[in-house]
């Protein structure tokens, strides 16, 4: 089925996977103190400069560095360099319609990748999600998997032939 998000719809989608991926980082105790140094220096008066955060993360931890979690073995499912090649895809609608409903995976099952419940972005994420057949109530149990075998051609041409299934 055919994906058909609107323009804001499509910024929302992105900015999740951004925060997302952010808030991986961020909590991940392996880089914890580092990512948020990086974090700090990547802000300005406007806020976090995702664009800049992520240039310092993949140079600090590498592009193919995938977030951890404080549970043993799990992660975050796409690298530094995937996430943020899926969310620029996304706000430049060149993402495919396997590209949205992956991101839509992530906005709608990890723990970062919500906005703020009855904010004002809140209507249109819900809405966001229910356009690409998802929501927050659905099974939650291996989404990571699901957005990993999702993006497989997405993750190989983004990190090369070399990236890890």
């Amino acid at each position: 089925m055919p994906c058909s998000l609107t323009r804001t719809q499509r910024w929302i989608l992105a900015d999740c996977t951004r925060v997302a991926l952010t808030g991986w980082l961020l909590t991940d105790p392996a880089v914890e103190r580092k990512a948020r140094r990086l974090a700090s220096t990547a802000t300005t008066l406007f806020g976090l400069q995702f664009g800049r955060f992520v240039d310092l993360a993949m140079a600090e931890f590498g592009a193919g560095y995938q977030p951890g979690s404080i549970l043993p073995g799990v992660r975050f499912p796409l690298s530094i360099e995937e996430a943020a090649a899926l969310a620029n895809d996304i706000e430049l609608e060149l993402a495919t319609d396997d590209q949205l409903h992956a991101a839509g995976l992530i906005a709608a099952h990890s723990p970062f990748g919500q906005p703020e419940v009855c904010s004002r972005d809140w209507r249109t994420y819900v809405a966001m999600l229910a356009a690409l057949g998802l929501s927050i109530d659905d099974e939650t149990r291996g989404w990571r998997d699901l957005v990993r075998e999702r993006l497989r051609s997405f993750r190989h041409a983004v990190s090369g032939p070399d990236a890890a299934d």
